[in-house]
């Protein structure tokens, strides 16, 4: 391997964004002090809201690779590795606003744990509360105890011990996977497990990532003290707005057929039509009492038969979102 030209390479995929893609720029530059020298790679997804000229004027150092179509999160991602020369790359939403010296820490843990593959920072949302990004694998053991358990009832010490996503992320420990949207990789780890698989058009690319890094024998840890904010949903809740979820469950049936099986998906899949059967039951059961309203059983329920549906069906992810463009006044 040829001896890598910066310390770090940062990689971020905008599509109609520009309204955070520009305050996330301007927060990398302000607080990456140590990571130095860096570069910055932008795929943008034909966007049609100025962001490619907004940031060509603003931010002239940043390397800008334009789609004429929407490659989507995955494709777009890896376009800009593809071009990185950091011993380290940082794939990071543009929804995103870095606080002081976040890059920084990650870099060094990795430059002090040469058995780590990859790291994620915590997230917090806009209001700087936790927003949790810490998972467990999607096994049907792990699937069973989310569903089943009396998760109010269990102290929160002891639910992070059983589960990743009542955890409290308050120390830097190894994880099974972490979410997306701040995820930074070791070149060693992305020569040896390759670039994202661009089947997952946007979700769970994270977690079949990290699984891949967990195969190949690299630890994937979470630092607490690298803090970043994460909008949240910003983009995807354009694309497919209540349908949100739906693709979730696509991609998580993607993720389970690949990496654990086709009997763990049968059991994925029956699982999940059971509990959602029992939901769609007791939402018809509170419209008969007339405890809930019209408009919120219709759209409860329009989302419940569509959601048992793709369980039974088992249908491809949706690679040809239609997405709104927001136009700042």
């Amino acid at each position: 391997m040829n001896s890598p030209r910066y310390k770090l390479s940062i990689v971020t995929a905008n599509t109609n964004e520009k309204h955070f893609t520009l305050p996330m720029l301007e927060s990398v530059y302000e607080t990456v002090k140590e990571a130095q020298p860096f570069e910055f790679w932008i795929v943008d997804n034909n966007s049609g809201d100025g962001s490619v000229e907004a940031i060509r004027e603003k931010f002239p150092q940043v390397n800008l690779i334009c789609n004429q179509t929407n490659a989507g999160f995955t494709e777009a991602n890896n376009q800009a590795i593809r071009e990185c020369t950091g011993e380290y790359i940082f794939c990071l939403n543009p929804d995103t606003i870095c606080f002081d010296r976040a890059i920084d820490r990650m870099v060094r843990y990795l430059d002090e744990h040469p058995t780590t593959g990859i790291v994620g920072s915590k997230l917090l949302n806009s209001d700087r509360t936790l927003q949790s990004s810490c998972r467990n694998f999607m096994t049907t053991r792990h699937l069973i105890l989310q569903h089943m358990l009396p998760w109010n009832l269990i102290s929160p010490k002891l639910a992070g011990k059983i589960s990743l996503m009542y955890w409290d992320h308050d120390e830097t420990r190894a994880v099974d996977w972490i979410l997306g949207a701040s995820l930074m990789i070791r070149r060693e780890c992305l020569d040896q497990i390759g670039l994202k698989d661009e089947r997952y058009f946007i979700f769970h690319e994270d977690s079949d990532w990290c699984f891949q890094a967990h195969k190949a024998g690299w630890k994937v840890v979470f630092v607490h003290d690298a803090e970043i904010i994460h909008h949240g949903s910003a983009t995807v809740s354009k694309l497919w707005g209540g349908n949100l979820n739906i693709e979730v469950y696509k991609a998580q049936h993607q993720f389970i057929r690949k990496n654990l099986g086709k009997t763990e998906l049968f059991w994925h899949r029956f699982l999940l039509t059971t509990l959602l059967t029992i939901r769609l039951t007791k939402l018809r059961l509170l419209k008969l009492l007339g405890r809930i309203s019209e408009e919120d059983f219709k759209s409860d329920g329009d989302f419940l038969r569509k959601a048992i549906e793709v369980q039974v069906k088992a249908p491809q992810v949706d690679r040809k979102p239609k997405m709104k463009i927001i136009v700042e006044e």
